[in-house]
């Protein structure tokens, strides 16, 4: 009887202890897999709120660059002066101004027109120079000119040393120079008329010109005063 009892406490104990151990297992599996999911929400919830920011970020940065570009675009002023810079009538073009392109273009031909001759001449004088200096000549004959152009005519005249063709070349040679500076100083003209005027465009230059009473309120050190105001404006 006695070894019954004992066989009967010991299987239980063990019984006992394999159930205990089963339940302490299954709540660490459980603890674990509350843990796992937690950490992964929190990753997931993370991750979306970068994102977010990141795209929100992305998508703001994008609209104010088209913004501006399409603000700069829209800029009728900038988008004469720039295509006036390209090609010398096309911002007068641009604002209508079709009357300007003649004495745009005029002005252009006369500019290349007189670096041409200029260079020319120079060209000339410059040859006969050489003639002087490297061929070993002691006097050259030259060609005159007729007009204003480069012809020449048959007639040559002379003769002439270095010391009288060598300030004929310079002058020549600052004219050339000079058409340059001038031509590229008109073209900068140009582009700032186109600008000016398309900025003109915008701006209200009537004549008619109301004047208007109307009481205001001023702030003052000691409070508030009622007093009144003078309006211009133009119609």
């Amino acid at each position: 009887m006695v070894r019954m009892l004992v066989i009967l406490l010991l299987t239980t104990n063990i019984s006992f202890a394999q159930k205990t151990d089963t339940v302490k297992s299954n709540t660490a599996k459980t603890d674990s897999s509350k843990k796992i999911l937690i950490d992964s929400s929190r990753i997931a919830g993370l991750g979306k709120r970068l994102v977010k920011a990141d795209s929100a970020g992305r998508v703001r940065f994008i609209s104010r660059i088209f913004k501006a570009d399409s603000a700069k675009k829209a800029n009728p002023a900038r988008k004469a002066l720039i295509r006036s810079l390209i090609l010398p009538g096309w911002g007068q073009a641009t604002n209508k101004e079709y009357w300007v392109m003649p004495i745009v273009y005029g002005a252009a031909a006369g500019g290349i027109f007189s670096f041409y001759v200029n260079n020319h001449r120079y060209q000339y004088y410059k040859g006969k120079l050489t003639e002087l200096v490297v061929g070993g000549a002691t006097e050259v004959m030259l060609n005159n000119y007729v007009g204003i152009g480069i012809k020449q005519s048959d007639k040559q005249i002379g003769p002439f040393t270095k010391a009288q063709v060598e300030p004929v070349v310079n002058t020549y040679r600052r004219y050339r120079d000079l058409t340059v500076i001038v031509f590229a100083v008109g073209w900068a003209l140009q582009a700032v008329q186109a600008n000016v005027s398309a900025h003109l465009k915008n701006f209200d230059m009537s004549d008619d010109i109301s004047i208007k009473f109307q009481p205001s309120v001023q702030p003052t050190f000691m409070g508030s005063a009622v007093g009144a105001s003078l309006v211009f404006k133009f119609k």
